[in-house]
């Protein structure tokens, strides 16, 4: 296991989770209580990546309210390090992130994290409107931040219907993400690609790798 910060979290998966007074970061191999109820919810067999290939991460962020509190994501291994990294430096800057927990608190149901602007990353589906081709998020390379501040804007349609009070991108909003901005930056630089940047359509909270 891995550690990002000044201490290591010395929480297990399924006791409630309780902020430091400082960033901390936590990476391992998905718990196998948490991987019970991600069969039953966010994995399937015929998955394009495998339980073993992911981490379990756990960190810190500030929150809508301007308190710390601990969230937690499942993303791939390959890039659990660097996620750690990312949401480090947004710490740093206080940038607020008004929810944090796997898609499975939500039984998988990716309508219902968006309402609750849930940031998230891995779970196994398919592309918005794409039956058939499997997100990013299936692979665990992507990550979806504040989504009901930073809606899905695709085919007429916006995701979550909430989000529409933010599709004015100058509107002042907590956790908005807005292009050329650091908070942006802090995932493009390492490579990763944001949709807010994609022409056919906007995604405002999505970033992948």
């Amino acid at each position: 296991m891995n550690a990002l910060g000044v201490g290591v979290l010395l929480l297990q998966a399924a006791h409630p989770l309780v902020a430091p007074s400082s960033f901390h970061g936590i990476q391992s191999p998905v718990p196998e209580a948490l991987a019970a109820r991600m069969r039953q919810h966010s994995w399937r067999p015929g998955c394009p990546t495998p339980l073993a290939e992911l981490a379990y991460v756990r960190l810190s962020h500030y929150g809508y309210d301007g308190a710390v509190h601990e969230g937690e994501l499942v993303v791939h291994k390959e890039l659990a390090s660097e996620v750690l990294n990312i949401f480090k430096a947004l710490f740093a800057r206080r940038f607020p992130v008004e929810k944090m927990k796997v898609v499975d608190e939500y039984q998988g149901d990716d309508d219902a994290s968006m309402a609750d602007n849930n940031t998230s990353a891995f779970n196994c589906r398919f592309v918005a409107g794409k039956n058939g081709v499997y997100s990013q998020h299936s692979r665990g390379r992507a990550i979806d931040i504040n989504p009901r501040t930073n809606p899905m804007l695709a085919n007429g349609a916006i995701l979550p219907p909430a989000g529409s009070q933010f599709v004015d991108r100058k509107k002042r909003a907590l956790g908005i993400l807005r292009s050329g901005e650091w908070a942006v930056q802090e995932f493009t630089r390492r490579g990763w690609v944001w949709g807010g940047d994609w022409a056919a359509m906007k995604d405002y909270q999505h970033f992948e790798k």
